[in-house]
């Protein structure tokens, strides 16, 4: 028996409660994807979180980026870094601002969950040109893909009927645990509210059915469960979550991507994701 039943508007709500930076990685993403976008669009942009700039220019003038000369301004910073990486920088401060709270109700730390997110993200960018996706799209469903998690944490820390917390050492998967207190599961939650935030089909699609995409017709589905099993192999991974990360070969079939690219796309990954975390120390 379903302990709250959760409705589409419980997850709204919920997603107004999520900080400004995600939305903004999504502006972002379409502002670098137009081809007449040129760094003032970008900067003009970022110019409205200002709490936002600020962290950038930090970012940008930290030993990870090697900067001789400082830069004192948003526009020094994404002239100095390149809207690839501003982008990149963008989702590693959106990861952090989600990661803000523990998810008790999951028992997941907000270090553990920002480490997860961002690693799966930069690895989803890093796959994107074997996929022959786009960069932009891929480290954005990586970033986002748990964002129903946080939700469904608001509307039980809302909700007045108490809810278990989630006990992984039952061995029970992590959606169907949700489904039968919520009566959806997070990847279900995270659709809601992408399509609130009008994302792109493909987007909500792949985050949709990842944790299961086989016959999904998704390749993206498929990308983002590969790019997630990594992600759980190299920094512990969410509770719950082992058992959908089985990788196989109709897996890297219909993502497109060969088994000795991932292995050097994952490296690359793991250097850009420690560039990343040394400019946030």
């Amino acid at each position: 028996m379903i302990t709250v039943r959760v409705t589409d508007i419980d997850i709204i709500n919920a997603a107004k409660e999520l900080p400004g930076a995600p939305r903004l990685l999504v502006e972002l993403g379409a502002l670098i994807s137009d081809p007449n976008t040129d760094a003032s669009d970008i900067t003009d942009l970022l110019k409205q979180d200002p709490s936002l700039a600020a962290r950038l220019i930090r970012m940008a003038n930290s030993a990870a980026y090697g900067r001789g000369v400082p830069v004192s301004s948003i526009d020094g910073a994404v002239a100095c870094v390149g809207f690839r990486e501003v982008h990149r920088l963008v989702g590693a401060l959106a990861a952090t601002q989600l990661a803000e709270k523990p998810l008790d109700h999951y028992g997941i730390s907000p270090d553990r969950l920002r480490r997860v997110s961002l690693f799966t993200a930069v690895l989803m960018d890093e796959l994107a040109k074997y996929a022959g996706e786009s960069e932009r799209r891929c480290y954005t469903i990586g970033l986002l893909r748990s964002v129903g998690l946080m939700a469904l944490q608001i509307v039980a820390r809302h909700h007045h009927q108490p809810i278990p917390p989630f006990n992984s050492a039952a061995g029970q998967p992590l959606g169907d645990w949700e489904k039968a207190h919520w009566g959806l599961d997070n990847c279900e939650a995270t659709e809601v509210i992408l399509s609130e935030w009008l994302l792109p089909e493909e987007t909500i699609k792949a985050i949709r059915h990842h944790y299961r995409p086989a016959g999904q017709g998704s390749p993206l589905a498929h990308l983002l469960a590969l790019a997630s099993s990594a992600a759980h192999q190299s920094y512990e991974g969410l509770p719950g979550e082992g058992s959908y990360w089985n990788p196989s070969d109709e897996d890297f079939r219909e993502a497109g991507v060969d088994r000795e690219s991932f292995a050097a796309a994952t490296e690359r990954a793991q250097v850009a994701f420690q560039r990343l975390e040394s400019a946030m120390a």
